[in-house]
């Protein structure tokens, strides 16, 4: 029987290697294909499970009962405006007070069955849920700020370009605009909006006080000069070079991050292993107390 399986298991597999070479032969190879779909898979975005029924329906009813004093909705609001989710701040609240009920229901419920195990891997997963919920924003705003700081070199060195031909900011920025990053023309929308209907100064001052970081303050410092008639192309051509400099190092930094990444997502892995050998400890512990008694 095992033979017969064997040679059965040999027979399918040399099938499908025989009809993959001929594919490639004929120029029909699916190879590309399933790349292509894994790359499709990693465009689309995510569903949002709290969309879903019931869970829309119980966060509509939890949310009612999420009370907040006027800085700390402020603070939170302005957070979850900066990481681009299109939620309330009492919302993000009772997903997390949603998903500590159901952890600890979930919880009990194992608990009543005698299935410690069950318990074990519900705090575990309930444990991993809260703290995945907490550093949602964080690892949003994480995000958006890399990807601007990663297009700051290309945007400085195409108005250090464009200014020399065009004097006009709010022209050249709106050109930048056609071919910039998702999370870096949401802030030129707004940089150029605020252009329009009101002063420069105080757009470029906005501006560079919602990206926070030192290149926008120079960047931005080197645009106000430029837009009050104060030729500072050199500066902009300086600015550029540093800045690609510092997306360089960041790279490599990231770059030298990512063993220590790796190493971090075994940790599930080993938590479900040594629990699964307490479980079989703790049972065995208790049967044979219960044979001494």
């Amino acid at each position: 029987m095992t033979i017969g399986f064997t040679l059965l298991l040999i027979a399918a597999l040399l099938f499908v290697g025989m009809k993959t070479v001929c594919s490639a032969a004929n120029g029909h190879s699916f190879a590309g294909r399933r790349t292509l779909s894994k790359i499709s898979r990693w465009e689309r975005k995510s569903t949002d499970v709290w969309m879903i029924f019931p869970l829309k329906q119980l966060l509509a009813v939890a949310k009612r009962f999420v009370f907040f004093d006027a800085n700390e909705r402020s603070r939170l609001n302005s957070n979850l405006e900066k990481a681009g989710l299109s939620i309330t701040p009492q919302e993000y609240t009772a997903q997390k007070y949603l998903a500590a009920a159901a952890g600890i229901s979930l919880t009990v419920l194992c608990f009543i069955f005698h299935f410690y195990f069950g318990v074990l891997l519900t705090l575990l997963a309930t444990a991993f849920a809260l703290m995945k919920h907490r550093d949602t924003i964080s690892a949003k705003i994480q995000k958006k700020e890399l990807a601007v700081l990663q297009e700051m070199p290309r945007f400085a060195r195409t108005l250090c370009r464009s200014l020399q031909s065009d004097r006009d900011l709010h022209n050249v920025i709106s050109a930048y605009r056609k071919v910039a990053g998702p999370e870096l023309a949401v802030e030129l929308d707004i940089l150029l909006a605020e252009m329009q209907s009101g002063n420069v100064q105080s757009a470029l001052a906005h501006f560079e006080n919602r990206l926070g970081s030192p290149d926008a303050f120079r960047l931005c410092g080197a645009l106000r000069d430029m837009s009050m008639g104060i030729d500072q192309t050199a500066a902009l051509s300086y600015i550029a070079d540093d800045m690609s400099r510092a997306a360089k190092e960041n790279i490599k930094r990231e770059l030298s991050l990512r063993p220590g990444k790796m190493r971090r997502t075994y940790y599930p892995a080993i938590a479900v292993c040594i629990a699964m050998i307490l479980y079989v400890l703790v049972v065995y512990v208790i049967r044979n107390l219960n044979n001494l008694f």
